[in-house]
């Protein structure tokens, strides 16, 4: 584009004129920017129920084992209820380098992974909101949360696995990991 000045001002001004706007048939058409495919984001605070948007199974703490459990049906709270004795309800807590922990207040223990490399899986008997309990989450483009623990330089993904695909196990490098659904709760106190 060109430019002229006037004697006067000393002033750059166009030759020609900008429209102040496009017609909205101009205008590109986007998606619908709705998060609801997405779900919530974990946040301290927060007490979720966190399941595998595939299977429809949940993160449990069932008789002290930690593992993937489907819904109750007919559950005289609510409808479509993953209860288990709240043992499906998992509260976000964040350390003071802003790592993730996932705490049971029916067990007082945290999710954690158990350090095995031959055989490398999550737990619930973390006593602490330590190194080993410490997670990251990580949008996924196509909804949900990938859940990352930390291994030397690297993150590894918390993914479905083990004995009849209903266990929690670390992945291996470069894997994506399960993307994860996070269902906000109120509970009493």
């Amino acid at each position: 584009m060109s430019a002229s000045t006037s004697d006067d001002q000393e002033c750059n001004t166009p030759r020609t004129s900008i429209p102040d706007g496009f017609p909205d048939s101009e205008l590109p058409s986007y998606p619908s920017l709705s998060r609801t495919r997405i779900g919530t984001c974990p946040w301290k605070g927060g007490t979720y129920i966190i399941r595998d948007p595939e299977t429809k199974l949940v993160i449990t703490l069932k008789e002290g084992v930690l593992g993937l459990c489907p819904e109750e049906k007919g559950h005289p709270h609510t409808a479509g209820s993953y209860h288990h004795g709240r043992g499906s309800h998992w509260k976000c807590v964040e350390n003071k380098g802003m790592w993730l922990g996932f705490y049971n207040s029916v067990s007082g223990t945290y999710i954690r992974h158990n350090n095995n490399k031959n055989n490398w899986q999550f737990d619930a008997k973390g006593e602490r909101h330590d190194k080993w309990e410490r997670f990251c989450a990580r949008e996924h483009p196509d909804g949900g949360h990938i859940l990352l623990v930390k291994h030397f330089e690297d993150f590894r993904p918390m993914k479905i696995g083990g004995k009849d695909n209903r266990e929690l196990v670390v992945g291996a490098e470069g894997e994506i990991g399960t993307p994860w659904e996070f269902i906000r709760v109120e509970c009493e106190s």
